[in-house]
């Protein structure tokens, strides 16, 4: 496991992310420990709702560093706010309701997703691109043949 914190000095409350290829996992430190480890709080799609459990069950052996995100609510009502979702009928949804926004809630800030919104902002500039990237080109392919053409007959024109 590699990580660039170190489990055991995390205040509860803490949010980490574990790292994936694609995305961050957002979990919560608890103040209860198992194996010396702290357990984590997180809404996952693994779960398909909130649950507390032991750090090596959500962390695996992923990267672990320490989230941007940290609201004013003291460590106990942040716990207490993630407890809160446990056993409810909360379900994990993508778009709308991840670990990013469960993690904000906890904290008491804006309940949204930056990394869901960078993957938005990031497939409709994709799109865009597709869509006008093969007409950019076909265009700009046809003004080069064109310059070269017409730099070619006037070439040939001096000569004659």
């Amino acid at each position: 496991m590699h990580n660039d914190i170190n489990p055991t000095q995390l205040i509860p409350g803490t949010v980490i992310a574990i790292r994936y290829p694609m995305y961050k996992h957002l979990a919560i430190v608890s103040d209860h420990i198992m194996n010396g480890m702290p357990n984590l709080i997180s809404l996952s799609f693994r779960t398909n709702g909130a649950e507390e459990e032991p750090w090596s069950t959500v962390v695996g052996n992923h990267t672990v560093e320490q989230s941007y995100i940290q609201g004013h609510h003291p460590k106990e009502i942040v716990l207490l706010r993630a407890r809160s979702y446990i056993n409810k009928n909360i379900k994990y949804k993508l778009l709308t309701f991840n670990c990013e926004h469960f993690a904000r809630y906890a904290h008491g800030l804006s309940i949204e997703s930056i990394q869901v919104k960078r993957a938005l902002y990031g497939a409709i500039l994709g799109a865009v691109t597709c869509a006008l990237l093969p007409k950019f080109t076909v265009t700009r392919l046809a003004l080069i043949i064109t310059a070269s053409t017409v730099t070619s007959l006037k070439s040939s024109l001096h000569k004659i």
